[in-house]
């Protein structure tokens, strides 16, 4: 009897008590591929003209216990070329710290939305095709970005446009990141050494960008990427913005000829030179988790088939190369990754950084 009643007691608090979710990201990651529906209240017009101060806004959802959320927040445009070619541009989501805090989570209230550009159906599959790569990356490490796959109706706050639903998805607060994998974000991160980054971490950022063939980041300039200072004051680089990339395939998108690339779909390794055996453990690492990539792929069904076989496709070259470079034992494999392109050196790097350690 008495246990009975010790049941009933905390049935009764699980019910009244708000659940430890952590962040408001926390509410809304499902860690599947399937989207979450969100209702985003904005003054479209502010959004279409692309005004460059915060707008008033409100979003809601229901969350991963099914319970309805209905948050206040400040939404901005953001991003360079996307603001600029986008009739939706990206947007930041601004949460309130302090409604944060009231609600019991931690205070992480900036995240980015990425959207359809446009009402264009390439514009979503672009968009598909880019959260696909922030999954793939995923389950190469831990330490990359988590993303949550959204269905955003945007409703007009002014009621003077229709309801639109567009196809996105959010993607985790850099701060909340670093804290989940144990570090914080660097202060200064550009033109640091190649000592200060921890080997492992800094070569399956590189062939995971390598993975996508994609040359619009650097490592020098910090561009495209976050820098994670671990306890043990080694560096972690966390890559995003994939959309240059030859996996995501954008007809805006054009190759980044300083490094050698001679298209989007040319893959160009601008990792840091690291011994061979960091190098191998890496790539044998990669070829472990090979098939849950392409299965990933492969029941990725949100995509048409023929973008699903060219993704599949060109994942497939990649893992084939690196498995040939990793069985030749007669070259390192940062020779034989960066071959017609040892000389060029990216932007503000350093020659040394880059040059090979010999046989």
């Amino acid at each position: 009897m008495i246990y009975t009643r010790t049941l009933a007691i905390l049935f009764f608090f699980s019910l009244v008590l708000p659940l430890q979710a952590g962040s408001i990201f926390d509410l809304l990651y499902t860690g599947q591929e399937r989207p979450v529906a969100i209702r985003l209240e904005v003054p479209v017009d502010s959004l279409l003209a692309k005004v460059n101060t915060k707008q008033e806004a409100r979003v809601q959802f229901t969350d991963f216990a099914g319970q309805f959320q209905n948050w206040s927040l400040d939404v901005s445009i953001r991003g360079k070329f996307r603001r600029q070619r986008c009739e939706f541009a990206p947007l930041k989501l601004n949460f309130s710290k302090k409604g944060l805090r009231a609600a019991g989570l931690d205070d992480w209230d900036k995240y980015k939305l990425v959207s359809s550009c446009s009402s264009d159906p390439l514009a979503k599959n672009l968009v598909l095709k880019e959260y696909l790569a922030y999954r793939v990356y995923n389950i190469l490490t831990p330490q990359s970005f988590r993303v949550q796959r959204v269905l955003i109706t945007y409703v007009d706050t002014n009621g003077s446009y229709p309801d639109r639903i567009e196809e996105g998805f959010l993607i985790e607060e850099t701060d909340e990141m670093a804290a989940r994998i144990g570090g914080k974000e660097a202060g200064n991160p550009l033109g640091l050494p190649v000592d200060t980054f921890n080997a492992e971490a800094e070569v399956t950022h590189a062939l995971t960008q390598y993975l996508f063939s994609n040359g619009d980041f650097s490592m020098p300039l910090a561009r495209n990427m976050k820098v994670v200072e671990m306890p043990d004051g080694k560096l972690v680089p966390v890559g995003y913005d994939f959309d240059f990339s030859g996996w995501v395939g954008a007809p805006y998108a054009s190759p980044t000829s300083e490094i050698g690339q001679q298209s989007i779909y040319h893959r160009i390794y601008q990792g840091y030179a690291q011994p061979d055996g960091v190098m191998r453990k890496v790539a044998n690492h990669f070829r472990d988790n090979r098939r849950e990539v392409l299965d990933l792929i492969a029941n990725f069904h949100y995509i048409p088939t023929e973008d699903r076989t060219i993704v599949q496709r060109f994942a497939n070259r990649f893992f084939r190369g690196l498995n040939q470079m990793n069985n030749n034992d007669g070259a390192l494999l940062y020779d034989q990754l960066r071959d017609g392109v040892a000389e060029m050196i990216p932007s503000g790097g350093k020659a040394s950084s880059f040059e090979s350690m010999g046989k």
